[in-house]
């Protein structure tokens, strides 16, 4: 959870939607998408939230390059509608979308970073998503069965906070109280 303090009062400069193609998914909320982000100071990296492969559960980051095969949002989807009735003829690879100059996101773009918080379950220590707080947004980051989702108050709005109700009460933390 430490490598999460560099994000504080970072200004995102661009913002990339990263997703692993939902061949044959039957929901939306079962796609696996996570957001990247370019900061000034590191504009030949991408810094992804997402959860962490290895136990389906601890919010994680990633830094790679930036992608140079990126799709434009108008083609998002459509693309995840197609591979969800398999009907997509692309290689299965990871798939970016910039979305920097897109509507749902401008309350993001060129803001800074408030606070971080990290969701989960009362009486067990290990949180399973983390909360990105902006002036103006939020993003959400919560583990799926296949990876991982994301919401914002303008996108992705499916609510997957829900299941994780059912296992118990919710419990947010901010990064401070954690230290």
């Amino acid at each position: 959870m430490e490598t999460f303090k560099e994000l504080r009062n970072q200004e995102v400069k661009k913002l990339f939607l990263v997703v692993w193609p939902p061949l044959g998914e039957e929901k939306e909320l079962d796609i696996d998408i996570s957001f990247g982000f370019v900061f000034p100071q590191n504009p030949d990296r991408l810094c992804v939230i997402t959860t962490d492969k290895e136990d389906m559960w601890t919010p994680c980051l990633r830094f790679e390059g930036i992608p140079t095969k990126v799709y434009s949002w108008s083609s998002f989807a459509s693309r995840m509608n197609a591979w969800m009735k398999s009907e997509c003829e692309s290689d299965l690879e990871t798939e970016y979308y910039e979305v920097t100059d897109i509507q749902e996101f401008s309350n993001i773009i060129a803001s800074k970073i408030q606070s971080i918080e990290f969701v989960g379950l009362k009486n067990n220590p290990e949180p399973f998503g983390v909360k990105v707080v902006f002036d103006n947004d939020y993003i959400l980051s919560t583990p799926i069965s296949d990876g991982n989702t994301v919401e914002t108050s303008q996108f992705n709005r499916n609510d997957n906070l829900l299941n994780f109700e059912r296992m118990g009460t919710l419990d947010i933390k901010s990064f401070e109280s954690l230290n």
